[in-house]
Formats: structure tokens, C-alpha cells, sequence
């Protein structure tokens, strides 16, 4: 029962839904620096006829953060060398206030066009400018990042699980005689079907420290740290002792209940 082949059966199918889940964590933890990133750069461009204050705008849109008025003096250096100082000075008086709106996290699609509408609502404001393709770009790549990693790691798991209750209904039946005569000795189920908990619980640590190894080594790579660099997250992806804790207590719950699994099915046959 404790050949290496029994063991990797068990091993594999655990592994690898393991390391789903660790890709679905580095893509949350990315996706969550990169749009505090993205959010922090991305700015709403606000046109209007009369002064605002921030205090104003977050009675429209809550998630208003800061307000910066922008001035337009770089654009009236250049013109000042081809119209006269009177038709400067009554350019500056025409000119509407313009400001740059900063919120406190990345919308997405449609909770930027619901700001974009509340802020024309304002009065004296004559244009918004969100930026929405840019910003759609941007929204829909992690969008579909996020997904695509969630439909993988789901498939890998499910797989997993499957393979995983095949290899304890194996077990089962290769110790069936054994299970038998503890049945007729009166051995309660804890006993009886100990030796599988146990070895459940094994190569559930086992799996733990094997990816929480692969994933240290994949984290020190050049190739890796390049690109964690190129998506401009400064911090750490990977945490090992936060990683190693999600992966014990998931290898566990997932390993045991599979045996349970078995185990209760064996009974009502």
C-alpha cells in the first residue's frame, strides 16, 4: 500500500489541482496590484463653465478621490506670440475651468459610463472625456484573464477530484478482505478505515510542500521576475507561509472528503 505508484496516484491528481489553485491566486493577487496600479494613473477629464470643488463632485460620484484643476498655461504661451496681449487677456477670461478627476479604484465598463453620465448632469459642465476605449482595453484583458484562469483551474479541479475518489475506491477494493473482517470483529469506521485518512492525510502534506516548493523555485526565476516587472507589480506574488496555509488546509478538506466519499458509498452498497 505504500509503494511509490499507490502514492502517486494519489499524489498527482492532488498536485495538480494544488497548482491551479496557486494560479488562481497569483492572477487575483496581480490583478488586484494592477488595477490599484491602473487606478491610481487613470484619470476622468472634466470640462466645465463655472468653479468645482471635490466636496461637490462626490455628492454626484462617490468614488472621487482627489480633484486637480488644470491650467492652460503651456497652451497660452504658444498662443500669446500670435495674438495680442487684449485678445489674450479676453481668451483667459472665456476660458472654462478644466479639471482631472481621480477615483478611488478602477471601474469597469459600466460603472464608468454611469460616472460619465452623472458628471454631465452637472451644471455648467460641458464635457467628460473617460477615455473609454483605452480604458475598455484595459478592463477586458483582465477580465479575461481572470476568467480564463478561473475555467482552468475549475476543470483541473473537478478532474482532479474525480481521479482522486477512483484512487481511494481502488484502495477500497485492494483492502476489502482486511475492511471485511474488521466489519465482523465489530471495529468501528474510524478503525477500519483508518489507514485511509491516514494516508490521505499524508499525501496531503506532501503535496502541500511539493508546490509550495515549485512554486518558490518558478518565483526566483529571471524569467518570472521580468514578468512581474513588465505588469509594474512591485509587490511579491507569492507568500509562502499564506500560500502553504491555503494549500494544507485545501489538500485536506478536498483529500479527506474524498475518502469520505468512498467510504459512505461502501456502506450503502
Amino acid at each position: 500500500m505504500n509503494t511509490l505508484k499507490e502514492h502517486l496516484a494519489f499524489l498527482l491528481p492532488l498536485i495538480a489541482l494544488l497548482v491551479g489553485l496557486e494560479s488562481v491566486l497569483w492572477i487575483q493577487r496581480a490583478l488586484s496590484m494592477r488595477e490599484a496600479q491602473l487606478s491610481k494613473n487613470y484619470t476622468i477629464a472634466i470640462v466645465s463653465q463655472q468653479a468645482l470643488n471635490l466636496e461637490f463632485i462626490r455628492q454626484n460620484v462617490r468614488s472621487s478621490v482627489s480633484l486637480d484643476r488644470i491650467k492652460p498655461d503651456a497652451l497660452l504661451e504658444k498662443l500669446q506670440q500670435n495674438i495680442s496681449p487684449n485678445s489674450l487677456s479676453n481668451l483667459k477670461k472665456n476660458l472654462p475651468f478644466f479639471y482631472s478627476l481621480k477615483l478611488q479604484h478602477f471601474p469597469t465598463s459600466d460603472e464608468l459610463q454611469r460616472i460619465h453620465d452623472r458628471l454631465l448632469k452637472i451644471p455648467g459642465v460641458s464635457r467628460v472625456e473617460v477615455f473609454s476605449k483605452t480604458h475598455d482595453q484595459e478592463y477586458r484583458l483582465l477580465l479575461l484573464l481572470e476568467q480564463s484562469t478561473w475555467i482552468f483551474a475549475s476543470l483541473v479541479g473537478v478532474l482532479s477530484i474525480l481521479l482522486l475518489i477512483k484512487q481511494v475506491s481502488v484502495w477500497n477494493l485492494q483492502y476489502s478482505k482486511r475492511i471485511e473482517i474488521m466489519e465482523l470483529l465489530g471495529a468501528p469506521m474510524r478503525i477500519k478505515n483508518g489507514f485511509l485518512f491516514r494516508l490521505a492525510l499524508i499525501d496531503s502534506i506532501l503535496a502541500s510542500v511539493g508546490v509550495l516548493l515549485g512554486s518558490l523555485y518558478l518565483s526566483a526565476q529571471s524569467k518570472f521576475q521580468s514578468i512581474v516587472g513588465t505588469l509594474e507589480i512591485q509587490n511579491t506574488l507569492f507568500i509562502w507561509h499564506e500560500d502553504f496555509a491555503i494549500f494544507l488546509g485545501a489538500s485536506l478538506s478536498v483529500s479527506l472528503a474524498c475518502v469520505w466519499v468512498v467510504v459512505v458509498q461502501r456502506r450503502t452498497t
